[in-house]
């Protein structure tokens, strides 16, 4: 790193918190304002937070190591997210907008009532807070933590003086959550979702940089697809679909990846910082486009550079200690001054623009849903706007100390999939099916939890990467399943009149019936046989332009070139779906 790429560096990290303190002041009007920015954010600027609040400089790292143990057919890690994603673009985006809460804990008191419901949202706050969004943020810490100690060739102990010797990994974390935490107390939402679209502007620059210097080092095409065959891959490297091999993915992985994984997660249903970023959408068109663009951006284009990247790393360094540290190493080896300093401030955009939207929701989930509603009710504004920036500094801090933790940012992702697993069929039946109530999910949390820590303990289930994780999570996915719909089944359903309260503002399709008749009739839900048709053009718009693209990157202009333009086509009719949805008056009127 030379004065130049610390120059650009600097001005970039001044420039973001620049906006953080210049939002200060719209933050501070209330929770909704410092949470959901007032609900009027258009579809460009939500749908682009999405993409930056999952747009983490972890991410290069460990789909690096996926690429370069799997070959590009381990991407399929990640694809199988494309079905839910379109699901969450087109349905849940417009029923959560719906909804008009400011947290998707707030919901659970909306869909039911009593203390059961009271008792799952607290207990789920403070779950998601410790155990997931605190670990994600543990990871993603780990991740530029990494970056930076390679970037920078910090050694494992520093000397700080007046402390003596100092673990450098203390240092790196403690300085970056430090900024972090700053910018995100004083912005609130306003300012995560203005510095979203630099953020990602910036990130996304870098990892087109070192995608095109990493191809063009290598020989480009020719030269990769020869490097590559003579990799420990040979000629599988860059086959689109997971081979089945004793080194590689079992028969159960690919099965998993495919038809489980992409729906047994919390956020099936587009909880978490999608959900935040719907309810602070100006109506529900925006909110669905934010969605279709946030989900065509992350596929077909944001990952092309990182796949490319990691296929040449396989050429440049055919064995290192650890794969994940690979990224960042190309960084310090292939790129000239300047182009250097531009990788670091991506690699930063990337972390600012993650961190500010965990802190964000976190705090969310700290104040909204336990502060406020168990411990001080009924404060000013501004009372509960200071708590939530006591509450990131805390998690921050917590995050800080997780994330000392943590070595592999592949394992912690890989754990918290088994972790929540059991809980995605319930955070779907829950929209669709009037029978669930706060038992069922509360069996289903119970559940998935002490099926998680049980089968990583057990000496049959646990270890074995890829393929024992994949069993793992699918024997979660079953006992949980079975549990949950038991206590459907045996347990009382939600009050009439509270369900009833419920389907006239969400207007959900589904199983209904005995609630709708007793509002006079079903009412218009906006989804019909047109909404399958807008699904399954999603679908093949997605595919059809990531793999096309990946074609013409990788040699194959013609077939290339055909999969796009199909993918194309069938986007602009998802895109006329969008335009031509009804909004809430509509319905209403109807």
């Amino acid at each position: 790193m030379a004065a130049l790429d610390w120059t650009i560096v600097a001005t970039f990290l001044a420039l973001i918190l620049g906006l953080g303190f210049w939002y200060s002041r719209r933050a501070s009007q209330s929770v909704e304002h410092f949470f959901v920015g007032g609900r009027g954010i258009p579809w460009w600027l939500a749908g682009t937070a999405i993409l930056t609040g999952s747009f983490a400089s972890d991410t290069p790292l460990h789909t690096t190591r996926v690429i370069r143990e799997q070959g590009l057919g381990g991407a399929w890690f990640y694809w199988g997210g494309i079905i839910g994603g379109v699901f969450v673009a087109l349905v849940f985006s417009r029923l959560w907008r719906r909804t008009r809460v400011v947290t998707d804990n707030e919901f659970i008191e909306l869909r039911y009532t009593g203390r059961p419901a009271a008792w799952l949202r607290g207990g789920m706050a403070v779950f998601k807070t410790v155990m997931l969004e605190v670990i994600t943020m543990a990871w993603i810490t780990v991740g530029m933590t990494k970056i930076v100690k390679v970037i920078m060739d910090l050694p494992d102990t520093v000397a700080v003086p007046g402390f003596g010797s100092m673990p450098s990994d203390i240092l790196v974390v403690t300085a970056l959550l430090t900024f972090a935490a700053t910018f995100c107390m004083a912005s609130g939402f306003y300012g995560v979702i203005a510095t979203d679209l630099l953020e990602f502007g910036m990130a996304m620059t870098g990892a087109v940089v070192l995608g095109v210097v990493a191809f063009h080092h290598v020989g480009g095409f020719e030269g990769l697809s020869a490097g590559l065959a003579r990799t420990h891959l040979g000629k599988h490297s860059l086959d689109l679909f997971p081979q089945v091999s004793a080194e590689g993915f079992s028969v159960l992985a690919i099965g998993v990846y495919l038809g489980v994984q992409w729906w047994a997660h919390q956020y099936v249903d587009g909880s978490g910082h999608r959900a935040q970023r719907f309810l602070a959408a100006k109506d529900e068109r925006n909110a669905i486009a934010s969605g279709l663009w946030s989900l065509a951006v992350q596929y077909i284009i944001r990952s092309w550079p990182w796949y490319v990247t990691a296929l040449a790393s396989l050429i440049l360094y055919p064995v290192v200690a650890d794969n994940e540290m690979v990224y960042p190493k190309m960084v310090v080896d292939l790129l000239p001054i300047g182009l250097k300093g531009v990788m670091v401030a991506s690699f930063m955009s990337a972390f600012m623009g993650t961190m500010e939207s965990h802190y964000n929701l976190t705090a969310s989930y700290v104040v909204n849903d336990v502060y406020k509603r168990f411990v001080a009710k009924n404060r000013s504004g501004h009372h509960y706007v200071r708590a939530s920036r006591v509450a990131t500094l805390s998690i921050a801090l917590l995050a800080g100390i997780v994330s000392l933790l943590f070595s592999s940012v592949l394992d912690a992702f890989r754990f918290k999939m088994e972790l929540m697993a059991g809980l995605g069929l319930i955070y779907v039946l829950r929209w669709f099916w009037w029978r669930i109530n706060a038992v069922t999910e509360l069996v289903a949390l119970v559940g998935t939890i002490v099926c998680a820590f049980s089968l990583n303990w057990l000496p049959w289930t646990s270890g074995g990467g890829a393929n024992g994780s994949a069993l793992r999570l699918l024997l979660v996915v079953v006992i949980t399943g079975v549990l949950s719909l038991a206590a459907a089944f045996t347990t009382r359903p939600e009050p009439t009149e509270h369900l009833v309260e419920f389907y006239r503002r969400v207007r959900p399709p589904g199983w209904w019936g005995p609630i709708a008749r007793e509002v006079g009739g079903k009412l218009p839900s906006g989804f019909g046989i047109t909404t399958i048709g807008h699904l399954v053009s999603a679908l093949l718009f997605v595919f059809g332009c990531m793999i096309g693209l990946g074609k013409l990157i990788l040699g194959e202009p013609a077939l290339g070139a055909g999969m796009f333009t199909v993918g194309v086509f069938f986007g602009v009719i998802a895109i006329r779906g969008v335009l031509r949805s009804k909004s809430e008056a509509e319905l209403a009127g109807e």
